[in-house]
């Protein structure tokens, strides 16, 4: 199924390019592999043009409030994210930024090959400028897909003065799109698959064993971001996020409705963090607990 043309948005208005190696998933918040919008559209593109699928996932060292407990739980991310590409034979690239600068230039050197750029579309914090100023300066078309919630964000036409006028817009619109679903699994599909990360990219940003996230993750301590903030103590990434879903659904919710006031007890999903990472789908917890 095609996603919803409410969900896409052009960034530049540059030609796909026609001798293009791959099709290139710029991944910087729908950061799961599964159940996301903007994936399945970079799959359809792959398909469409016959051409394999590079996923980038990337993390700043310098972004507003950069620490130990954000880069661990995003790079666990990351982790789950190659895991699950592996087995899926698609080529997927992430980069820890090391020093503040070191990423600068490591964008446009995949797009240098790429035939079009699809990248996640979201409406806060510094991603809109990031993503805008990218396709000024890309010679290649791209494109944001909006992966955020069950509504696009673009079906609301207007600003609404409160909150009760927002509730009766999306209690009117929502059922429209209660079954425009992403798919759950869109590297399944039978697209052209290959190790198309260009050699030069990795010798130039040092994709060796030392810098890889699964040496990152155990050497935190190097990077310059706040220490002071320690890690949480659970686990980030899709895996978790699904298995604490699983937990919810089991004991969490058939006591929501009891406990959920109770000071002594705590029936809530603990999703809040899987959401905002984007390591799950609102459009997963929908379906599960739709389904019981």
């Amino acid at each position: 199924m095609a996603v919803h043309a409410l969900r896409l948005r052009p960034l530049n208005e540059k030609p796909i390019r026609s001798d293009g190696r791959y099709v290139l998933y710029w991944m910087t918040t729908a950061r799961r592999l599964r159940d996301n919008f903007a994936l399945q559209r970079a799959v359809d593109h792959a398909e469409e043009l016959g051409l394999p699928l590079l996923i980038f996932e990337a993390l700043r060292c310098d972004y507003p409030w950069a620490s130990m407990r954000l880069h661990r739980f995003v790079i666990q991310g990351m982790l789950d994210n190659r895991q699950y590409a592996d087995q899926h034979g698609v080529c997927y690239f992430s980069y820890v930024e090391p020093t503040c600068g070191h990423a600068r230039g490591l964008l446009n050197s995949l797009a240098d090959q790429a035939s079009i750029i699809v990248t996640d579309d979201f409406p806060c914090f510094f991603l809109p400028k990031m993503t805008a100023a990218a396709a000024a300066i890309v010679d290649v078309r791209m494109e944001s897909v909006d992966s955020n919630g069950l509504l696009p964000l673009d079906a609301a036409d207007r600003a609404f003065p409160s909150a009760y006028a927002f509730r009766r817009f999306l209690q009117k619109s929502l059922p429209h799109f209660l079954h425009d679903f992403p798919e759950e699994h869109p590297l399944s599909r039978p697209f052209p698959k290959s190790d198309c990360l260009p050699t030069s990219v990795a010798r130039q940003w040092e994709l060796t064993a030392g810098n890889s996230a699964e040496a990152v993750v155990k050497n935190l301590r190097s990077l310059p971001i706040d220490h002071s903030v320690s890690a949480a103590p659970f686990d980030g990434g899709s895996r978790a996020a699904l298995g604490r879903l699983k937990d919810f659904l089991q004991t969490g919710l058939p006591r929501y409705g009891v406990d959920r006031s109770h000071p002594d007890n705590d029936p809530s999903s603990g999703l809040s963090p899987y959401l905002h990472f984007g390591h799950i789908a609102a459009h997963r917890v929908f379906a599960e607990i739709a389904a019981l």
